[in-house]
Formats: structure tokens, C-alpha cells, sequence
């Protein structure tokens, strides 16, 4: 389903918003990877933010993610400061009412599911001033189902989705339900870019999944199809992308990566003559279901139970390892190494 955005009331919801307040303390709703991943951010960046959950346990273990991700930073030399510092601008709580008293931004992070957020959504628009933006880090569900539970201010709520981990990848998605202002939309744009210093695109329509997750189930629904049909295991496809399509996409997405095959005639020549001609082919041949098979799922998961080298590594160890490949690749794309 694609919902096009009506521009009158894009642009002039009944409750339009005449300015937005300047951002000051965020409230992070959820302890889970992204809340943690957030919270880090914005504490890296200089944000007051109250990170918030209901259940003690899970808000501390929240706080060991955030801990183990400013450790790896200062390890790995990103920041000057020692962890302590940065934990500073983290205040952790069970009490709503403490999270989002005078917040000026909510960046939720619960579970993926609509009621869910439709309740938390309803319970944040009935407490707080309009000019609060009401931000959702859903990682594929539509803004408009959400606004459905605002009454009051539907126009200030908006989708930006972070990718995990939030405080290392750079790229933001926004996305505006058919009720979002764009006093919210550019507000959001705005923090986002130039005080979080983030990657930021703005969808011109809504769509589920948004760009990322669309481009990256479309793959990775191949992927399964192809454990499926005992083409090739878990390990083999992830060497195929780690020592040739992810190399190449650290640094060009696909239609650069397609114009470069096309040799001296580009993306012209890949779709008339060249390699994305003769895919014609062969393209009918790739999955087509629209949701994941049982036996490619319990192959899949299979799979993992033998997958060399995850054997003898706790969570925690491989959230360290990704993290640290990470860093590796952002300083070598950014020049310093």
C-alpha cells in the first residue's frame, strides 16, 4: 500500500502549528537496542535525555548497552571524554511522568505493533503541548494508523527511523503520516541533520518498510528462498555479501554500482545491452512470496545453530565486534586511517 499525501492537509491540518520549540531534552521511550542506541547519541551530542521503560530490569539492562557502546567509542578514540562524561546527560527512570515532563521531543522505541503504539501515542498527545513533536523510530508501520490514535494534534507526529545501532549508522528516514505539518517535518529534518549530525531522507510518500527495509527484505527474502531450496547455507550467503555486494555498497548504492558495470555507456548501457539487459533472463526466477516460508524460516534458524563462528559468543561479544567493524569502516570512509 502507498499513501500519497493530500498537500492540503500536508500543509494546513486544522491544528496547524505555528513554530516549534527549540530541542532541548528529549525523552527516549523504550530500552531496548534502539532506545539505547538513541540515548547514546543524543548524549554524545550534548542532549539531556530521560531514558525510559517501565520495568526496572529491563532499563538496566538498557544502560549496560548504552555503557558497552560508549565504551567501544572511547576505546576506539571517536570521543575524547571517558564514558562517565556522557553518561552524565543519560537520565535513566521507570516514571512516565518523569520521561516526559517538559520534554521537547519523544523518540519512541517500543515494540513493533500498532496498538502498542497506538496507546502510547494517544497517552503522549492527550499530556503534552502541541508543539511537541511525537517521534516514532518504527521500522516500517505508517504514521497515518498511528495519528489515528492522536484526536488532539495528529500534525506532530512523525516517523524518524534511526538504523541500529542508531548512534554509529548515520542514515535517518522521516516519514510524515497524511496529518504531519511541515513545521514537524523540517523541525525533525533539522535536529536530526544539524544537531545529531545524521544522514537524513525525507520520503515523498509513505510507503511500510520506507526505503531501507524494503531494499534490504527484498534481498534478504532471496536470501531465505535460496536456504530454502538448499542452494546455499546461511554461512555461504553471508560471504557472498561480506566479500563482494557489501564491499561495493559501504560506499555505492546500487544505481552507482550499475552505472559503473555498464562501462563507458553507465546505467544506459546496463539496462539495453549489458548485464541488467541479459537479467531479463533469469528475474522471474527469484522469490516471489510476500511472507517468509516455515521451512526456509526453520532451516534458516537451523543454520545459525552451526554457523562457525557465532559458536562460544555471547551477545554482548558480537554487539562489541560489529561495533568496532563499524567504527573501522566509518574512519577509513571518512579518510582518517
Amino acid at each position: 500500500m502507498v499513501v500519497k499525501f493530500s498537500d492540503k492537509k500536508y500543509l494546513y491540518s486544522l491544528n496547524f502549528l505555528k513554530g516549534m520549540r527549540q530541542i532541548r531534552k528529549v525523552s527516549v521511550i523504550g530500552a531496548g537496542v534502539i532506545g539505547a542506541g538513541w540515548s547514546t547519541l543524543l548524549a554524545l551530542k550534548g542532549y539531556e535525555n530521560y531514558f525510559y521503560t517501565e520495568k526496572k530490569e529491563t532499563l538496566d539492562k538498557g544502560l549496560v548497552k548504552i555503557k558497552g557502546y560508549l565504551n567501544v567509542l572511547y576505546d576506539n578514540k571517536l570521543v575524547d571524554k571517558e564514558p562517565d562524561y556522557y553518561m552524565k546527560f543519560i537520565h535513566p527512570t521507570i516514571s512516565f511522568d518523569e520521561a516526559i515532563k517538559d520534554t521537547d521531543l519523544v523518540l519512541e522505541a517500543v515494540i513493533e505493533d500498532y496498538d502498542v503504539k497506538k496507546k502510547l501515542f494517544r497517552e503522549l498527545d492527550e499530556r503534552l503541548d502541541k508543539d511537541v513533536i511525537l517521534g516514532s523510530s518504527t521500522s516500517g508501520l505508517l504514521m497515518t494508523e498511528i495519528q489515528k490514535a492522536m484526536p488532539k494534534y495528529p500534525e506532530r507526529g512523525v516517523i524518524i527511523h534511526p538504523w541500529n545501532p542508531p548512534h554509529l549508522l548515520p542514515l535517518v528516514e522521516i516519514v510524515p503520516g497524511e496529518k504531519t505539518s511541515k513545521e514537524v517535518l523540517d523541525a525533525s529534518k533539522d535536529f536530526m541533520e544539524n544537531k545529531l549530525e545524521r544522514v537524513v531522507v525525507v520520503l515523498k510518500k509513505e510507503v511500510p518498510g520506507f526505503i531501507g527495509n524494503r531494499l534490504a527484505f527484498a534481498l534478504f527474502r532471496e536470501a531465505v528462498y535460496l536456504v530454502d531450496e538448499g542452494i546455499a547455507t546461511v554461512e555461504d550467503i553471508d560471504k557472498v555479501m561480506t566479500a563482494a555486494i557489501g564491499l561495493r555498497w559501504a560506499f555505492m548504492g546500487p544505481f552507482l554500482t550499475y552505472h559503473l558495470g555498464g562501462g563507458e555507456g553507465g546505467l544506459e548501457y546496463f539496462f539495453s545491452r549489458g548485464f541488467g539487459y541479459g537479467a531479463n533472463e533469469w528475474m522471474h526466477t527469484l522469490a516471489k512470496y510476500d511472507k517468509f516460508p516455515y521451512t526456509g524460516v526453520i532451516k534458516s534458524v537451523q543454520q545459525m545453530k552451526e554457523y562457525e563462528f557465532l559458536k562460544g559468543k555471547t551477545f554482548q561479544e558480537l554487539s562489541k565486534w560489529r561495533d568496532e567493524k563499524l567504527i573501522s569502516l566509518i574512519k577509513l570512509l571518512r579518510g582518517k586511517v
